[in-house]
């Protein structure tokens, strides 16, 4: 385990130090932090955990990109705010796909 979470850290760490430029750290922390987030609203499973996070977070940045460059908008908040747009559905919606979890776990 020691060698994935010093993987994990190099990772992180290297993204962070790629993206500064384009984003400010605020709005870094914003990217990293809500696809997890959303993911774990909408799942249990830490391995579909990852990989939901990991699309949601792609997802965030190509759409935000585009928005960015067609609406002339700051690239770091663009994105953010599609992350957040995420997180509002997941927030929204994630209630009811649990309560109907919750009541067909109960009912077998």
């Amino acid at each position: 385990t020691t060698l994935i979470d010093t993987l994990l850290m190099v990772i992180l760490s290297a993204t962070v130090l790629a993206t500064m430029n384009v984003m400010g750290v605020t709005l870094i922390a914003a990217t990293l932090v809500v696809p997890a987030v959303v993911a774990r609203m909408l799942t249990d499973s830490f391995a579909k955990m990852l990989v939901i996070a990991t699309v949601l977070g792609a997802i965030s940045g190509f759409v935000g990109m585009n928005l960015s460059y067609h609406h002339d908008l700051p690239s770091g908040s663009t994105i953010v705010l599609v992350g957040t747009s995420f997180f509002i559905v997941a927030f929204l919606g994630g209630g009811q796909l649990r309560r109907r979890a919750g009541t067909v776990a109960h009912a077998h």
